[in-house]
């Protein structure tokens, strides 16, 4: 009994998790199909990171063949998986696992490709994506002239629109001492047993309205998970916004 509990809350809570972290942007719901593919590609970034990792050799020309074949794939499909993708492929690039500069270059183009819409994509995507936009400055091989004023001004547009996405999206309302309920105190604040499955409920009408309080804590659950995130950057991405922004216009 209490395994069909466990998958009763589980599939509850997972399908309400997917339209949630959907509906932050506006991409739509991805099918099974790009889910399947989603989850394969992911596994072949990830083995390419182990393989870098371990010490095989693998030159940025090689990896950015790698990482182009998936852009390409994923340019046209579901926005919030395309973003996922993007943010892993960006990963070693910035990480300092290439040698040279050109490897922030790779990156930042990456990132704009998705943040051409940043709309299109959960807020969370884009404020970690902004962060594989940038632009040497004080290296021998920086840009210079109209080149590094106009991909100054690319840079500054991109953290600006993430800072006032995420500003938009705060509630200043929000407590973060809120006591969010366990799927079991539900049952117990509505004077059933905690251990109690909705399928084991006769009356319809009472198994009903206990469904739609746990989705209704879920909702709850999920809106506390998403403020607390959003808190969180907000303490971080404007301080590291400002200081980049100063910097990039107090050059020539």
């Amino acid at each position: 009994m209490k395994v069909k509990k466990i998958i009763f809350y589980l599939g509850v809570y997972t399908a309400y998790m997917i339209v949630t972290n959907f509906s932050l942007g506006a991409s739509s719901l991805p099918s099974d199909v790009e889910t399947k593919d989603y989850k394969e590609d992911m596994a072949h970034i990830e083995a390419m990171r182990d393989s870098i990792d371990s010490g095989q050799i693998v030159k940025l020309e090689e990896y950015e063949k790698f990482a182009d074949e998936i852009q390409k794939k994923w340019s046209l499909r579901n926005k919030e998986y395309n973003a996922r993708i993007i943010l892993e492929l960006c990963g070693p690039l910035s990480s300092g696992t290439f040698p040279g500069d050109r490897r922030y270059d790779v990156a930042k183009k990456y990132a704009l490709s998705v943040l051409d819409k940043p709309e299109q994509i959960s807020i969370e995507m884009e404020l970690e994506l902004t962060g594989h936009v940038v632009t040497l400055m004080y290296t021998p091989n920086s840009p210079k002239g109209e080149d590094f004023s106009q991909r100054r001004k690319k840079d500054v547009e991109v953290r600006l629109h993430a800072w006032k996405r995420l500003t938009d999206a705060i509630d200043p309302n929000w407590d973060p001492n809120e006591v969010i309920l366990s799927p079991n105190a539900v049952a117990v604040e509505m004077g059933l047993p905690g251990s109690v499955e909705p399928q084991a409920i006769e009356d319809p009408i009472l198994r009903a309205e206990y469904i739609r309080a746990i989705e209704a804590n879920m909702q709850k659950s999920e809106k506390y998970r998403e403020q607390n995130s959003l808190h969180k950057w907000l303490k971080r991405f404007p301080r590291n916004a400002e200081t980049y922004i100063i910097q990039a216009y107090s050059r020539p």
